[in-house]
């Protein structure tokens, strides 16, 4: 399964564009529903950040053309802009407050969204014809930083700091997010009979729990799904 990089305007597919739409903008929605559960809210922006990242994961195999997937995300940025524009709704605003770190600026919410875009862009486009690997490295953001914060942050005992404080256990399930996220997006392709998988995922599930208790706050999401994407790349497909 890939994505055709043709840039044809008449190979748009109008149909999977509005439901890739749909689906963008329910998912950003979830946030306020976690909201308005009383989930605490760093919860809400770490559920709302698997979430969106796990769709992402699968998001472009709705697509045959690399322009449906371009231009479905147009709209979606067109119409949250315009709707953040009723003082009613406001959503993007909502969002930006609900979604934000404690004591995280502007500038580095600017930085985090750009380079994120920048590393799912890259690795969309590198691997348009090895989807197994995008989905991989969108799911072990989506599944391995979000188990490593949601059980380390409430249940972390035993603390360590590179350049930001990690737990052991913390790490631990980044390392178990990462080798299930590998598991799911090679088995979706049936790849889980390539040669020496298991051993060679572990190791990459290695790479990103190291990549991440290095990171500093928010430079997983562009660092993690790079490194993974990489190792994956190195150890299968060459």
């Amino acid at each position: 399964m890939s994505l055709d990089l043709a840039f044809d305007f008449a190979q748009i597919e109008w149909l999977f564009v509005f439901i890739g739409t749909t689906i963008v903008l329910a998912s950003l929605c979830i946030v306020f529903l976690l909201k308005s559960l009383k989930f605490q809210k760093w919860q809400v922006r770490k559920l709302g950040h698997m979430l969106v990242h796990f769709v992402l994961a699968f998001f472009p195999y709705m697509y045959s053309y690399m322009i449906s997937l371009i231009v479905t995300v147009i709209i979606v940025l067109v119409l949250a802009g315009i709707i953040s524009l009723i003082p009613q709704i406001r959503f993007i605003q909502r969002l930006y407050r609900e979604c934000t770190r404690e004591g995280e600026r502007i500038i580095e919410l600017v930085i985090n969204s750009i380079s994120t875009a920048f590393a799912i862009l890259l690795i969309l486009f590198v691997f348009a014809d090895k989807l197994y690997i995008f989905t991989a490295a969108l799911l072990t953001v989506s599944l391995g930083d979000g188990m490593g914060e949601m059980i380390g942050r409430p249940y972390g005992r035993i603390k360590y700091k590179i350049f930001s404080e990690r737990s052991l256990e913390g790490s631990l399930f980044v390392f178990i997010g990462t080798f299930l996220s590998i598991v799911i997006a090679y088995g979706y392709h049936s790849l889980l009979g390539l040669e020496g998988f298991w051993w060679k995922i572990a190791i990459v599930s290695l790479v990103g729990m190291v990549v991440e208790a290095c990171n500093y706050r928010f430079l997983d999401n562009t660092t993690l799904p790079l490194s993974i994407a990489l190792s994956l790349f190195l150890l299968f497909e060459i």
